[in-house]
């Protein structure tokens, strides 16, 4: 029966702490020419042995060296230290417990770093090595405890976590990802797009005397988007061109995993000028994306504008025909290359294919570096469109480019 006693007899402090000593010292793993971390990792009784000595347990690359994966990113975020905490997080790289036995006493130690089983002469004990209390159980109830999993670690709220994919955000640069956003998430999207452009012009291209672009007027557009259920999204978005707010939602059709080739979305949204009190455009954006591990991801993202151009029954004969026009679709087409644990490349380009096309106006381009910081994205931009709602950055390109910056930011 549970009873509270001190450690004597054969189970006195200086025994039981030889004991342990000789246990982490058989279970141990050798000391071969290994990198520190690794070593480290390896020489953890509770590491599973498929993962020891085996430079893909942190790195994409099976030969070691350049980017991590996802459990050597962690890793390195813990300081290459081994916790009972970090445990829980990797059930699938450590075992529940180890055990070894010396004579009539046979230990069990779990992986929480808190309690351990021993059997005494074929008596079960429950040891708590941070009360130092000890109990007597039945063997049942030892069995049990040997077998449950130790419960998982309590994710902070309010994180993004890391991805198996090569894509952090809900938007590449101005082109909508297939990126699931979640019941419940609640997220924020601020856009900047500065005036003064730095590629395309002759001597009005800012340099570093204007901060390449940094001292000129910008525009700034802000949004957000609240997860109704695992796969709906509700979004919101304002701009500053013609005051136009968008409003809309997502549907998550597919999320690469498992049997699930590709992820793929349905994004539906109405612009309104003047504060979505007229000239109201319906956008049809279907983003579908393949990734490649957490190195790459492909877009492709077919879109319809129905009213992209409210001012089509005011074109003039001599406009080009393409002015005239008051529907338009594009197919954009992007990529996000991950070659940091936390940072990515990304580049986007979305010619139109029919309809609307604005005078003089050019496909919009637009490139990018993403990091990630765990609840936030940042993201410095460098595209021929000031525009980011989405009719008009597909309409407005321009032959120069300009430096921006996006910032998503997840609240719940």
């Amino acid at each position: 029966m549970p009873s509270g006693r001190k450690l004597t007899g054969p189970l006195s402090s200086f025994s039981l702490s030889f004991f342990f000593v000789g246990f982490f010292f058989l279970v141990g793993v050798d000391a071969m020419a290994l990198p520190a971390f690794l070593l480290r990792f390896s020489q953890d009784p509770f590491s599973k042995p498929e993962f020891r000595n085996q430079c893909s347990t942190c790195h994409i690359n099976p030969k070691g060296g350049g980017p991590r994966n996802l459990f050597g990113t962690a890793f390195e975020k813990s300081n290459h230290i081994v916790t009972p905490q970090f445990r829980r997080q990797w059930p699938d790289h450590f075992n529940n417990s180890v055990t070894a036995s010396a004579g009539d006493l046979k230990a069990t130690l779990l992986a929480d770093g808190d309690d351990t089983l021993l059997e005494i002469n074929g008596q079960q004990y429950h040891l708590n090595t941070r009360t130092a209390k000890l109990e007597k159980i039945e063997p049942a109830q030892a069995a049990q405890l040997a077998a449950a999993p130790p419960p998982p670690a309590a994710l902070p709220e309010g994180k993004l976590p890391l991805r198996n994919q090569a894509t952090f955000d809900h938007h590449l640069i101005n082109l909508p990802t297939a990126l699931p956003y979640g019941k419940g998430q609640l997220a924020m999207r601020f856009t900047h797009r500065f005036s003064q452009a730095v590629l395309g012009c002759d001597k009005s291209c800012a340099g570093i005397g204007e901060l390449y672009g940094f001292d000129s007027f910008s525009s700034s557009s802000i949004g957000g988007a609240y997860g109704i259920t695992r796969r709906l999204t509700a979004t919101v978005y304002r701009s500053p061109f013609d005051k136009t707010i968008e409003m809309g939602g997502v549907f998550q059709l597919l999320t690469q995993k498992g049997s699930e080739p590709f992820s793929a979305a349905v994004r539906v949204s109405v612009e309104g000028r003047d504060n979505f009190q007229k000239s109201y455009t319906t956008n049809l954006v279907f983003p579908v994306s393949r990734n490649f591990r957490d190195l790459a991801e492909l877009f492709v993202v077919p879109m319809v504008s129905f009213n992209a151009n409210p001012f089509a029954d005011q074109a003039l004969p001599s406009d080009p025909p393409g002015a005239a026009r008051q529907h338009q679709a594009a197919v954009g087409l992007g990529a996000s290359i991950r070659f940091r644990p936390r940072t990515a490349f990304v580049m986007e380009w979305t010619p139109r294919v029919a309809g609307y096309h604005e005078f003089d106006s050019r496909n919009a381009y637009a490139f990018g570096i993403q990091r990630t910081t765990n609840g936030h994205v940042f993201e410095l931009t460098l595209t021929n469109t000031v525009a980011t709602t989405t009719s008009r950055y597909v309409s407005s390109g321009h032959e120069q480019f300009a430096l921006g910056f996006n910032i998503f930011r997840r609240l719940k």
